[in-house]
């Protein structure tokens, strides 16, 4: 490719393509700006710069650029903040017709809010500089304009200001604490924070009798668009003691009907739904206020749970090191044909930064198993079909494994990162730290994460990622007198159905206290 470049030793000619009906002002409507990477068809990133250049013009121009590894909470509760810069580049390498650099900022409703673009002309002296200049020119707008967030453009103001109307009431904290301690309660009434997770914020409520029912209100919410005072839910008792209906008014103040619980008179358990994905969890709210006589433990709650896999018959089990973070019990629960098992299990190595952990059954109930019928393969290719068996959303959709497949869509993650697998295999919380298997039945990866819609300011649908298995090894090298893991590929031919009757049974359950 060097001495190709060496041969276009002619002056450059660049061109500009203007789109008048690209306000360049429109950006003034958002804070931040995300600029995913720029990938060729060869699997390659960036190789030519354009994406660099583009992020020094966007600084120049004073506007606040953002990586995944850097959402705030303001962005992932204010997600129509940020405005994606999408970078097309058409590569025509070998073809005498211009090659063009096309810059899209694309909002959270997927609108195109500016577009501009630039081409190389036909003749040019290398590709490298002919693209990078062609960029340059794409991107002349923002050498005299500067950036200034207009609260009033926003999509974020545009759809808070559509967001319907709930009941508002005068309580405050106050008042609420007062009518707790001068009256007989019901078991639900009291004060709530929420048990945070993936799904839910943090919110604290004041659930109170109002007429025959319960009204639950804000009394602190990281959501900007919900006000204290408002009417978060309202609970009906049912015929049952402790379950309740419950008209649960999601984040975009539209109504969900449901049902509530209450457990171990502490905990608030309602069964919502992701507004994104539609996917069913049960969450949890801690009462706060008034103090519940008895002892009453809140390690009771259970704090994650995960998936992970067999690595060696004497119970040395792989995850990733979050689903483990700051355990104090871990609970392994392992079904198979002859019936449920539940051990208990210790922390033997993690290592946080690659996200992956080793932890092994510690329970004299546990005999052992008779052999790992799988090997560790630590390459897989573009395109390769794959799949993983885990414990997602375990509380909700309960304790048996769930299994989806898909195909390894690159070998790398967010921001080119090698250590990880992108796959579009389905993932949902719970199938952290399970096997990614490949076509053979052998495990490729750790099922670790999905891109959140959220972060990046759109819909994106079966983007998740795998650790790659290399890292495992890594650590599990560190065992002392660590016997030898199986590394040979099985080249099994079975079909699906069947590779999962005998896998399932070395991927576990892993609650965490």
């Amino acid at each position: 490719m060097k001495k190709i470049l060496q041969i276009f030793g002619f002056l450059i000619l660049i061109q500009i393509q203007a789109f008048p009906q690209s306000i360049i002002q429109n950006l003034n409507g958002y804070k931040y700006v995300y600029v995913p990477s720029l990938r060729y068809n060869d699997g390659t990133f960036d190789k030519w710069g354009i994406r660099q250049t583009v992020i020094r013009n966007l600084e120049k121009s004073k506007f606040q650029i953002i990586e995944e590894t850097g959402i705030t909470e303001e962005i992932k509760n204010n997600p129509c903040y940020t405005v994606s810069c999408m970078i097309e580049h058409t590569a025509n390498f070998y073809s005498s017709t211009p090659d063009y650099v096309t810059i899209k900022f694309i909002n959270c409703n997927n609108e195109t809010v500016y577009l501009t673009q630039g081409n190389t002309g036909s003749v040019v002296m290398s590709y490298k500089s002919g693209f990078q200049n062609a960029t340059k020119r794409a991107m002349a707008d923002f050498n005299s304009y500067y950036f200034k967030f207009d609260y009033t453009k926003s999509v974020q103001n545009k759809l808070l200001a559509n967001l319907p109307e709930v009941e508002f009431t005068n309580e405050t904290e106050k008042s609420i604490k007062e009518y707790l301690s001068k009256n007989k309660l019901d078991i639900i009434e009291g004060i709530y924070e929420s048990y945070q997770s993936e799904v839910m914020p943090y919110y604290k409520i004041g659930i109170i009798r109002k007429d025959d029912k319960y009204k639950a209100i804000i009394i602190e919410c990281e959501y900007n668009h919900w006000k204290p005072g408002e009417v978060k839910a309202i609970f009906e008792q049912s015929s049952m003691k402790g379950f309740y209906s419950a008209k649960w008014y999601m984040g975009n103040k539209k109504p969900y009907q449901s049902f509530a619980n209450i457990e171990n008179e502490a905990i608030l358990s309602i069964e919502l739904k992701d507004i994104n994905t539609g996917e069913k969890t049960q969450d949890k709210f801690i009462k706060m206020y008034p103090l519940v006589d008895g002892d009453i433990s809140f390690n009771k709650v259970q704090k994650s749970s995960g998936s992970g896999f067999f690595l060696t018959p004497n119970g040395i089990i792989a995850t990733n090191a979050h689903v483990v973070e700051n355990a104090e019990t871990i609970n392994i629960q392992i079904s198979n044909e002859i019936g449920d098992f539940g051990y208990s299990a210790k922390v033997l190595l993690v290592d946080s930064k690659n996200d992956v952990a080793l932890i092994k059954i510690e329970d004299d109930k546990f005999k052992g198993l008779s052999e790992i019928p799988y090997s560790l393969i630590e390459k897989a290719d573009i395109g390769e079909k794959a799949f993983t068996i885990g414990y997602p959303l375990n509380d909700v959709m309960g304790t048996n494994y769930k299994v989806t497949d898909g195909i390894v869509s690159s070998i790398s993650g967010i921001d080119d990162d090698m250590r990880y697998y992108q796959i579009s295999v389905p993932l949902q919380p719970g199938n952290s730290g399970g096997p990614l298997f490949n076509n053979s039945g052998d495990v490729i990866g750790i099922t670790s994460a999905r891109l959140n819609s959220k972060a990046v300011g759109m819909e994106v649908e079966n983007v998740n990622y795998a650790i790659k298995i290399s890292y495992l090894l890594n650590l599990y090298d560190m065992l002392p007198n660590s016997k030898k893991l199986n590394l040979s590929p099985s080249q099994s031919s079975k079909e699906l159905k069947d590779q999962v009757k005998i896998l399932k049974n070395y991927v576990c359950l892993i609650k965490v206290n």
